[in-house]
């Protein structure tokens, strides 16, 4: 730096000789010459119209102001799902998960120096592992909507078939998913409708399909895209009875109230963990789980962590396995996902750790009696009807007699997120919608929406 040069340059950390000699390294000769293969006609001709500088503190309020302006579900009444549902979090979460330690914690390639995050992750495999009935868990992936296609993939290499039948009721981002994952493989995806009537799969219709050609799995949801509960003890019959694996995504808090489907024989569960622990975040990051027969967990993506004996003849805790790209060649790794979800399993680990088994039941039953108390007020209005007959959950789809964009809109504008819009999903309609229920709504909160969703109806 010369004598005529400041002292203080602010952000731009380069005199002007450095980027002059950074430009003739590179065969430059201005900054523009970076820039010459960009075509003028698609350039900005004009200076950004951007407003004047502003001090730390002017800044600050400034973008404080414009994020009071979203609206969440602590400024709303909330009955969106879809997927992802609001629950009362407790305290304990973030007192003991934003510790430094847990925060700063990185993938443990040295065991020996990451024991404790060892030990929360053997925990997570753990007690998922008994919530979804299966012993064999990851630890983990990204979201539930990768955990199905991964473990639909795991199918097919455990078949070595390249078909798959799977229920057109998953959510629908869910579907998309696995249709995305599968064709690359070379995979068919066979989809089986719902019947219209009880809105679970048509099982006569699947048994069709999986008579058709061998298939490598038989993949259903539960609850499904229209909040019912689809019979899994016969969904996994008929996988089996014709040769297929029965993979089950499930919604964590219904096991509260049923059976796993690893106690009802699925052989792969996989889940979305976001109901187990974690904010709604606006979409993510989320938690996937897949849980399989111990058989099958050399197929699992991700990691697994295990009990092992350290050069001392002393238990400790490894990673036994790890099948990735990054460990092994790309061509015989089982997943391509080079992260797990290692803070967001800890939060889980602490949920669950915190609620007990009890707890779990009596979450899981407030659920479904607030979802069926709200359900019922609505059924009173005029021209409001059931869209499937089938058993719910704390979710569950309405038809009613006007456009459901209208009343959803004049429902916002009250301040009342009212549900899903279910005109694009399938089994959907223009005056279907799909609403959920959680423990975090209280008796004045379903009444105020149910004479909401009466004003709204009658006005449209």
């Amino acid at each position: 730096m010369t004598a005529q040069e400041p002292l203080l340059t602010g952000h731009n950390v380069h005199s002007a000789a450095e980027r002059q000699a950074m430009l003739e390294s590179i065969g430059a000769s201005s900054i523009d010459d970076l820039f010459a293969q960009i075509p003028d006609s698609i350039r900005l001709q004009r200076p950004l119209q951007l407003p004047g500088p502003l001090s730390e503190w002017e800044l600050e309020r400034k973008m404080r102001g414009l994020a009071a302006r979203n609206e969440t579900t602590r400024t709303t009444l909330s009955f969106l799902g879809g997927g992802a549902y609001e629950h009362h979090l407790p305290a304990v979460l973030d007192a003991l998960a934003d510790r430094g330690e847990f925060l700063t914690a990185y993938t443990p390639y040295q065991p020996e120096m990451s024991q404790g995050l060892l030990r929360y992750l053997l925990d997570f495999q753990t007690m998922l592992g008994r919530l979804l009935g299966r012993k064999a868990v990851n630890c983990s992936v990204y979201d539930g909507a990768t955990a199905l296609a991964e473990a639909a993939w795991m199918a097919c290499c455990h078949q070595n078939r390249n078909r798959i039948v799977v229920s057109e009721a998953l959510w629908p981002d869910y579907l998309q998913v696995l249709e995305t994952y599968m064709p690359g493989r070379g995979v068919e995806v066979v989809k089986v409708p719902l019947d219209p009537d009880t809105g679970q799969i048509d099982l006569a219709r699947a048994a069709k399909e999986l008579a058709t050609a061998p298939s490598a799995a038989f993949i259903v949801q539960t609850p499904n895209a229209l909040g019912v509960i689809e019979p899994l003890a016969d969904a996994i019959a008929l996988a089996h009875e014709h040769g297929a694996l029965a993979n089950v995504s499930v919604n964590a808090l219904l096991i509260g109230l049923t059976k796993s489907p690893g106690q009802l024989d699925a052989d792969i569960v996989t889940c979305e963990a976001q109901p187990l622990g974690l904010p709604l975040n606006g979409g993510g990051p989320y938690l996937g789980v897949v849980a399989t027969r111990e058989e099958m967990n050399h197929l699992l993506p991700g990691r697994i962590v295990g009990v092992c004996d350290d050069i001392k003849g002393e238990e400790a805790l490894a990673l036994i396995s790890e099948e990735r790209e990054q460990h092994v060649s790309r061509d015989k790794a089982t997943s391509h996902i080079c992260s797990n979800q290692a803070w967001l399993a800890l939060k889980v680990v602490i949920y669950l750790g915190w609620l007990g088994e009890n707890g779990l039941h009596r979450l899981a039953e407030l659920c479904a009696k607030k979802a069926r108390y709200l359900r019922n007020k609505l059924l009173e209005i005029p021209g409001v009807t059931p869209a499937a007959s089938g058993e719910f959950f704390h979710e569950f789809a309405l038809d009613l007699p006007v456009p459901a964009a209208e009343v959803l809109k004049t429902l916002q504008n009250k301040g009342i997120f009212g549900g899903i819009d279910l005109t694009d999903w399938p089994g959907g309609s223009s005056q279907r919608i799909l609403i959920a229920v959680t423990e975090t709504k209280n008796r004045a909160d379903l009444d105020l929406a149910a004479a909401s969703f009466r004003a709204a109806i009658e006005s449209a």
